[in-house]
């Protein structure tokens, strides 16, 4: 059987026995089905190869963007911030009018209202290594989480959208990150699929991308509309990545295949 008809049939074997569930499972919307003492990062689930790749700085192709970022940062970040560290812990968040501030919309806000700029291109160089710097910075420490964060409405839309069975395959988020995770499907071994390592350098895209670009491949992958870059449903998806993740610390920048 071919990698691609495996993993159809993987899936559909799956869904078959946990659609039984399905009603329980989204009746519990705040409980978290992997238990925190079976959290795991994603850079697990690579090979040594690519562990040994991004342990090592000298190494590590994401440490390129690092060292831009850090030259953005002093020039344009300092009069605000004397440190770095700690700055990507606190995002995203919410906002007081309910949307969730992702780090890469904190930074255009700061661009264009504090340092009188034009904002950065989304995936573009510039704002890709301001955001692998910032989150380099904190590497080691886990992101925030507001103790309230399942009674948001971001959080509700994300949940609808992980357990959300859409696509040609019939399939959902949670189906695949948080009851597959381990196995391979396409050739690749799943994660649980935390946002932690992001920005990350993918040997798929020969470049590093950031979690609203693994996101939108992720909805590629299951063959259902991909969401523009600007759709609030990667934000709350981002925000809800991180109570997902359960003070799992962060890692970037990432290697990941």
């Amino acid at each position: 059987m071919s990698p691609h008809k495996y993993g159809r049939a993987l899936i559909a074997s799956l869904l078959a026995a946990t659609a039984a569930t399905g009603a329980h499972s989204q009746a519990a919307t705040s409980q978290l089905f992997i238990a925190k003492s079976a959290v795991r990062s994603g850079s697990t689930f690579t090979s040594a190869t690519i562990q040994a790749q991004q342990k090592d700085d000298d190494l590590n192709p994401g440490m390129l963007w690092v060292d831009q970022g850090r030259e953005l940062f002093a020039k344009d970040c300092t009069n605000c911030h004397a440190d770095a560290k700690g700055l990507a812990t606190k995002l995203p968040r919410l906002h007081t009018d309910g949307s969730v501030v992702t780090l890469e919309k904190q930074i255009h806000h700061c661009q264009t209202e504090r340092v009188k700029k034009p904002a950065y291109a989304m995936e573009g160089q510039p704002l890709l290594a301001l955001t692998t710097y910032l989150a380099f910075s904190s590497r080691g420490l886990a992101q925030q989480v507001p103790a309230n964060i399942t009674q948001s409405a971001a959080w509700q839309r994300a949940h609808n959208e992980f357990t959300r069975v859409q696509g040609k395959l019939d399939f959902n988020c949670r189906a695949c990150h948080d009851q597959l995770y381990g196995k391979r499907v396409r050739n690749q071994n799943i994660s649980q699929g935390y946002g932690v390592g992001y920005p990350a350098y993918r040997v798929e895209w020969q470049m590093l991308g950031s979690l609203n670009r693994r996101l939108r491949a992720c909805f590629f992958g299951m063959e259902t509309v991909v969401p523009a870059a600007t759709d609030p449903i990667l934000a709350d998806l981002e925000f809800y990545l991180v109570w997902r993740a359960q003070g799992l610390p962060i890692e970037a920048p990432a290697v990941r295949r």
